[in-house]
């Protein structure tokens, strides 16, 4: 999940923000003049002497995550993508695709040579019959939901502003309806994708079928996605939720109450995410409760036992309710996510992660830190919508996210220190406590940038994924941009 914000100084954020360097790329512009000369009017290259219009369109939702690309190409067709991903392959040029740029991996959706801006495919085009929706890749997911916002279906996608359609569709997307619905992966029907020897192709399970498998999960690996055709499901004119807070003498309840929804909750509609944040003086948490329809559930009676110092959880329409969370109060600087899963919660494992939080939060102010938190997701059983993929997920297990952000790149090091420290630690507990094992798989959504690729598909998966890579990029294409190594 998208991560509310990091209260990182306005003042700061637009010091750190503001330097575009012109010669970072130099030694790539001769690819960007090339493209210029063969790109349609539908597209456009930007260098960074555009500094307002260069800047946004490289942006990631961490600073730390992005660089300094000798120009970004605006892609506004399938079309223009293929003629720039085929002079990239001739001219080995070093590339990178973003759609929302929510990446928190530095080099994962960033370059320092062709920096690829799908935003100009924001297609929403839904299907007669109102049973299949196809979407751009350039798109964000609540503009997305503003789109479908009369039509009487939806999608399963991101849960709060900023995340984008690309990257959460394929690393695998954990939704407000996974519950009924499975992961975004196994509501897609087809993937138009541009290979990289620029063909403009389909993935499905009639067409493609080991290259529709990789793209499901696998991430950018195979080529460059513009768009993917989705299976909508009815949509409630109105569910219930928001955002709810709780103060640090109320943490032990909430931690009681998350664990009581996740043990006994049987209604698919009612979701939680609890949101654990820690200072100097201790943890607090910002929680977010979800039903797929107008009126409060009893699924969160336990929730409604504790006192909360505020609370905006009331009917709306769906997107009104994914955009009344605060994603991004002011720019985030610096930053990563880290994750490992779990089969179920325990009392145990809640209590070391609530000691690691309040370990955590007295360090934060002495090493530049603007947000320490985890975020505890009780899933039901979700595995049974697996429709396979490159990301296996029939075992339903547990995704804990952990989300540090800090302002000064001297840290750094200090912060991915604390995320291994922090994580072994936590693993010890849960594998003490029999829910946790070393061969668990990691969502790679949330994963940090050195997770072996192992740790995401598995080891057969894995090798399948690179049959499927040596027949579809034999040139190894796509080794020239940022991801996971397959």
């Amino acid at each position: 999940m998208a991560r509310l914000s990091a209260l990182a100084g306005v003042a700061l954020a637009l010091v750190l923000g503001s330097g575009v360097s012109a010669a970072a790329g130099e030694d790539y512009t001769a690819a960007c003049k090339q493209i210029e000369g063969i790109i349609s009017g539908a597209s456009e290259v930007v260098y960074p002497i555009s500094v307002a219009r260069y800047t946004s369109a490289q942006a990631h939702w961490f600073w730390s995550s992005s660089q300094q690309a000798a120009c970004v190409v605006d892609a506004g067709s399938a079309e223009d993508v293929s003629r720039v991903l085929q002079l990239i392959a001739r001219t080995r040029t070093p590339f990178a695709v973003i759609s929302g740029g929510h990446s928190t991996n530095k080099g994962f959706s960033s370059t320092e040579g062709v920096h690829i801006r799908l935003k100009g495919l924001d297609q929403v085009v839904l299907a007669g019959d109102l049973k299949t929706v196809e979407l751009g890749f350039g798109q964000r997911w609540t503009d997305v939901y503003s789109a479908l916002q009369d039509s009487g279906v939806n999608v399963v996608g991101g849960r709060v502003p900023g995340p984008g359609v690309g990257g959460f569709s394929l690393g695998g997307g954990f939704s407000w309806k996974t519950n009924q619905h499975g992961l975004t992966t196994d509501t897609i029907e087809s993937f138009n994708v541009v290979l990289p020897n620029g063909t403009i192709t389909t993935a499905s399970d009639e067409v493609n079928p080991d290259l529709f498998f990789a793209l499901r999960g696998g991430l950018n690996r195979f080529g460059i996605v513009t768009s993917a055709v989705y299976r909508t499901h009815p949509q409630p004119a109105k569910v219930w939720g928001g955002l709810r807070g709780y103060t640090t003498e109320h943490i032990p309840a909430l931690l009681n109450a998350t664990n009581h929804f996740l043990q006994t909750n049987t209604d698919p509609r009612a979701q939680v995410i609890t949101t654990l944040d820690s200072d100097a003086l201790g943890v607090t948490s910002l929680t977010l409760l979800f039903y797929d329809g107008p009126n409060e559930p009893t699924a969160f009676e336990a929730f409604d036992a504790i006192p909360s110092w505020f609370d905006t959880a009331a009917p709306k329409t769906y997107v009104e309710f994914v955009n009344s969370f605060p994603a991004r109060v002011v720019q985030n600087v610096r930053g990563t996510f880290g994750s490992f899963s779990t089969t179920t919660f325990t009392e145990g494992f809640l209590e070391a992660v609530k000691g690691e939080l309040e370990r955590l939060g007295k360090l934060s102010a002495l090493h530049s830190g603007t947000m320490v938190s985890i975020e505890l997701e009780p899933f039901m059983k979700y595995g049974q919508y697996d429709a396979g993929g490159a990301f296996p997920h029939t075992e339903s297990l547990l995704p804990l996210n952990y989300y540090f952000a800090w302002t000064n790149p001297a840290e750094d090091d200090f912060w991915y220190d604390q995320l291994a420290q922090s994580t072994a630690t936590v693993k010890k507990v849960a594998a003490a406590e029999g829910i946790y094992q070393e061969d668990f798989l990691e969502y790679n959504n949330y994963a940090v940038a050195t997770t072996p690729s192992e740790k995401l598909y598995g080891a057969e998966n894995l090798a399948r994924l690179r049959a499927i890579r040596d027949v579809y990029d034999p040139e190894r294409v796509m080794d020239l941009t940022g991801g996971f190594e397959i």
